[in-house]
C-alpha cells in the first residue's frame, strides 16, 4: 500500500487527493510496527506537508482529522506536553467552528493512543464517554459502538471479565440489529473472555463463529490471530493435536503477511513445544532460528516471545546456562514492553518452573508466588490452575505440607472447573506424605524421650514398660495409616477404571460426530442437486412454452405464452440461486430482483426505452417468502411494461424492498400513462392481478396498487416473516 502511495504522491495536483495521499503515508508511518523513532520522523514530516495543503485550500475537516494524528504521534515519541498542547487547541477550534464530528474523532484517538502509552485508565475512558456522547448526538451508531467496542477490550484486559463479557454480548445485539456484517472481532472477543473464565464449551462455541463470520465476509486481515485464540483454547484443554494444528495455520499465515507480530512468534513459541514433546529439540532450535533470518524481531513483545523459544529448546538440549539465560532475557523483554497480558505472566511461570525442576526451590518460589499479587482477576483459569500446581511442589519440597495442600485443593478444584474430573491422587498422596512425616517426628521424639529415661531411670521398669506400650501404640497408628493409604490406592485404581471408560464413551461420540457430519454433507449435496435438477425442468418447460408460441397466430395467446414462461423463468431463478450458494433456504433478495427485471426488460425488447432503478437492502429471505415475491414482482414489472409504456415510451421503472425489524415493504412503481378511469385493481379478475391478490394473501402481506398524483401505477406489498410463519 505505501510504495503505491508513494508512486501516486509525485502525479497528484494539489487538492484533496494529495492531501489523502500524505495523510496516509503519515497514519503508515506512525502505525507500523516496531519502536523506531525515524518512523515517527517520517509520520510527522507527511502530516506537517498535508496540514500546509489542507491549511492553503482552508478544508477544516481535513484539518482537525490531520491534528488529531499529529497528537498520536507527539504521544508515541512521548512528547507530552506538545500532544496536550495541539489537543487542547484542537477542541477548541472544533468547538468554534461546531465541528463536533471531529471533536468525537479526536478524542477517539487520544484514548486510543493513551491505551498503548501512558495508560492512564480514568483519562482513556472519559475521552471514550465523551466521544459515545458526541456520536449518539450525532445518530451515528456505528462510531459509537466502535468505541464501545474499545471499552469492553480495555476491561477485558483489566481483568473485569463479567463487564466485558455483557458489553460485548450488548455490542452484538446492535450490529444485528443495524445490519453490521464483519461480527468476527466481536466472536473473537467473547471467545477469549469465555477462554480467561474457564468456559472452554462457550469459547469453541465463539471461536467457530467468529471463523464462519470472517470467511463469510472475506475479511481475513485479522485470520492468524483468529486462528491463534482457537489454537491457544484447543491448548489450555490439554487437545494439543487440534491445537498444534490451528497453530500452525496461525504461523503460516502471519508468514504470508511477511510482517513481523507478535502472534506469529507466539505460535512459533507452541510448534516449538511440540517438536521438544516429539523429542526433535533441534528440529525446534532450527525452526525458530529460521523465523527469526526471515523475519527479525522488531518490538521487545516479540523478542520476549522468541527467547521463550529459545529457553524451551536450549532446556530440552540440557543445556542448563543457555536455557536459564533466555528463560530470564524473555521475562526481561516482557517487563521493558510494559504490556501486563497473558504471555508475560506465563514467561514469568517458566523462569519458575525452571528453578523448580531444578531443585532451586527459593528462587522458584520469588518468580511464583508473586504471579498472585494483584493478578488473579487477569490469569486465565487455567494458567491459575498451574501457577497453584507449582506452589504445591515447592511448599512440599520446602516441607510446608498445610501451604502444599491449600494450593493443591486450588488446583484441584479449579482443574475440576475446567475439565469436570475427579482427579485427587497427588492430593491423597500429599495426605499420607504428611501424616507420614507426622508419625516420623513423634517417633523421633519418642526415641529422644526413651534414651533420656533409660539414662535417668535405668531400673525403672514402670517406665520402661510404659515406653514399650508407647511403641506398640505406634506401630497401630502406623498400621492404620498403612491400611488407610492401601483402601486410597483402590480408590485410585477405581477411578483410573472409570477414566477409562469415559475416554472409550468419549471415542465412541467422536466417531458418531464424524458420521453425522458426513451425512449432513450428503444431504447438503443431493439437496443442491435437487435444486438444480428442479431449476432445469422449469427451464425445459420454458423452452416447450417458447415452442409452442412459435406456432400459435393469435397475439394474446402469444402474450399468455410469454407471460407463462416469465413466471417459470421466476421459479426457475429460486433454484438457481440455492444451488449455487451454500444457504440452501434463503435467497439473496438484491440480486435476484435485478435478475428479474432486467430479464423482463430483454424479454420486451425494451431495454433502449426503459430505465431501471432498484434499491433494495442486502437481504436474505426464505424460499417461502422469495418464491411469491418474485413472481408478484413479475407481474407488476410485466404490467408496466405492457401497459405504461405504449407506442415505445421512454420511461423509468422503480423497485424498493426495505426492511424494518421484521417487516419489510415491497414497492414497483412506474411514470407511464397510469391507470384507466374505469380500472378498479381490487375488482380486476385477469390472472395477473389475481396472483398477485392471491400470493400476497399467501404470505399474509397488504397488498395496495394506486395511481400518482403525476399519473403512473405504485404497486405496495407490506409483509413479515412472522405473518408467513402464521399462514
Amino acid at each position: 500500500m505505501a510504495n503505491q502511495l508513494l508512486v501516486q504522491l509525485p502525479k497528484s495536483k494539489a487538492d484533496t487527493s494529495r492531501i489523502r495521499i500524505l495523510f496516509e503515508l503519515g497514519k503508515y508511518q506512525l502505525f507500523k510496527p516496531g519502536n523506531v523513532r525515524t518512523d515517527l520522523d517520517s509520520s510527522m514530516t507527511y502530516l506537517n506537508q498535508a496540514k500546509q495543503l489542507s491549511d492553503s485550500l482552508h478544508l477544516l475537516t481535513w484539518q482537525h482529522e490531520i491534528d488529531a494524528v499529529r497528537v498520536a504521534n507527539y504521544l508515541e515519541g512521548a512528547n507530552s506536553q506538545q500532544a496536550y498542547s495541539l489537543f487542547d487547541r484542537l477542541i477548541a477550534d472544533c468547538r468554534r467552528t461546531g465541528d463536533r464530528a471531529s471533536e468525537a474523532n479526536a478524542r477517539f484517538r487520544l484514548g486510543f493512543c493513551i491505551s498503548f502509552t501512558t495508560k492512564k485508565f480514568p483519562e482513556i475512558f472519559d475521552n471514550y464517554n465523551q466521544a459515545i456522547a458526541i456520536y449518539r448526538a450525532l445518530h451515528n451508531q456505528r462510531q459509537e459502538l466502535l468505541i464501545r467496542h474499545e471499552i469492553a477490550g480495555l476491561h477485558t484486559n483489566l481483568g473485569q471479565l463479567d463487564l466485558a463479557e455483557k458489553e460485548f454480548q450488548t455490542i452484538l445485539r446492535h450490529y444485528k440489529a443495524i445490519g453490521y456484517t464483519k461480527l468476527h472481532y466481536t466472536y473473537n472477543w467473547l471467545s477469549t473472555i469465555s477462554r480467561l473464565k474457564g468456559d472452554f464449551d462457550k469459547s469453541l462455541f465463539y471461536s467457530l463463529r467468529c471463523i464462519e463470520s470472517m470467511n463469510r465476509t472475506g475479511d481475513t486481515v485479522s485470520a492468524a490471530s483468529f486462528y491463534g485464540n482457537l489454537a491457544q483454547m484447543y491448548f489450555e484443554l490439554g487437545r494439543y493435536r487440534q491445537s498444534n494444528e490451528w497453530y500452525r495455520k496461525t504461523l503460516a499465515k502471519w508468514r504470508q503477511d511477511g510482517l513481523p507480530n507478535y502472534g506469529m512468534y507466539s505460535a512459533a513459541n507452541i510448534i516449538v513445544r511440540d517438536l521438544i514433546e516429539q523429542h526433535k529439540p533441534k528440529e525446534a532450535l532450527k525452526l525458530i532460528n529460521d523465523l527469526v533470518t526471515q523475519i527479525p524481531t522488531i518490538n521487545y513483545i516479540q523478542k520476549g516471545s522468541v527467547a521463550q523459544s529459545f529457553a524451551y529448546s536450549y532446556d530440552a538440549l540440557k543445556d542448563d546456562k543457555l536455557a536459564e539465560k533466555y528463560y530470564l532475557e524473555a521475562m526481561m523483554w516482557y517487563m521493558k514492553a510494559n504490556h501486563d497480558f497473558e504471555m508475560s505472566r506465563k514467561a514469568q511461570m517458566e523462569v519458575g518452573r525452571f528453578y523448580q525442576e531444578r531443585n532451586q526451590f527459593k528462587k522458584a518460589n520469588f518468580y511464583i508466588r508473586s504471579l498472585l499479587i494483584d493478578s488473579t482477576k487477569k490469569n486465565s483459569l487455567s494458567l491459575l490452575k498451574d501457577i497453584h500446581f507449582m506452589l504445591f511442589k515447592i511448599d512440599s519440597a520446602a516441607g510446608d505440607y498445610k501451604s502444599a495442600i491449600y494450593h493443591f485443593r486450588l488446583h484441584k478444584s479449579l482443574n475440576d472447573s475446567i475439565f469436570n474430573e475427579t482427579k485427587n491422587n497427588q492430593f491423597n498422596l500429599l495426605e499420607i506424605q504428611y501424616e507420614t512425616q507426622k508419625n516420623k517426628q513423634n517417633i523421633v521424639l519418642l526415641n529422644k524421650q526413651k534414651i533420656l529415661q533409660d539414662g535417668e531411670l535405668k531400673q525403672a521398669r514402670i517406665v520402661r514398660n510404659g515406653i514399650l506400650g508407647g511403641s506398640a501404640l505406634l506401630l497401630c497408628l502406623l498400621a492404620l495409616s498403612y491400611n488407610r493409604y492401601r483402601l486410597k490406592q483402590r480408590s485410585n485404581q477405581l477411578l483410573e477404571i472409570k477414566q477409562l471408560e469415559i475416554n472409550r464413551k468419549n471415542q465412541t461420540l467422536e466417531t458418531l460426530l464424524t458420521e453425522q457430519q458426513q451425512l449432513l454433507t450428503e444431504k447438503e449435496w443431493m439437496l443442491k442437486e435437487i435444486h438444480h435438477r428442479v431449476k432445469n425442468n422449469l427451464q425445459i418447460i420454458t423452452s416447450l412454452l417458447h415452442s409452442q408460441g412459435v406456432f400459435l397466430k393469435d397475439e394474446a395467446a402469444q402474450s399468455a405464452i410469454r407471460e407463462s414462461q416469465n413466471r417459470v423463468h421466476a421459479m426457475a431463478l429460486i433454484h438457481q440461486k440455492l444451488y449455487q450458494s451454500d444457504q440452501l433456504t434463503a435467497i439473496p433478495m438484491a440480486g435476484y430482483v435485478a435478475e428479474i427485471v432486467d430479464y423482463l426488460i430483454k424479454s420486451f425488447d425494451r431495454e433502449d426505452t426503459i430505465r431501471k432503478w432498484i434499491n433494495v437492502m442486502p437481504l436474505e429471505l426464505d424460499v417461502t417468502l422469495a418464491v411469491p415475491l418474485g413472481l408478484i414482482l413479475n407481474e407488476a414489472v410485466t404490467n408496466s411494461l405492457k401497459y405504461a409504456f405504449i407506442d415505445g415510451k421512454r420511461g423509468i421503472i422503480c423497485v424498493e424492498l426495505t426492511t424494518q425489524e421484521n417487516h419489510y415493504l415491497l414497492v414497483i412503481s412506474d411514470d407511464g400513462t397510469g391507470l384507466p378511469a374505469d380500472f378498479n385493481p381490487q375488482k380486476s379478475r385477469t390472472l395477473g392481478m389475481s396472483l398477485m391478490r392471491g400470493l400476497s394473501k399467501q404470505i399474509g402481506g397488504s397488498l395496495q396498487i394506486r395511481q400518482h398524483a403525476n399519473k403512473g401505477v405504485e404497486v405496495r406489498l407490506e409483509f413479515s416473516e412472522e405473518a408467513i410463519g402464521r399462514e
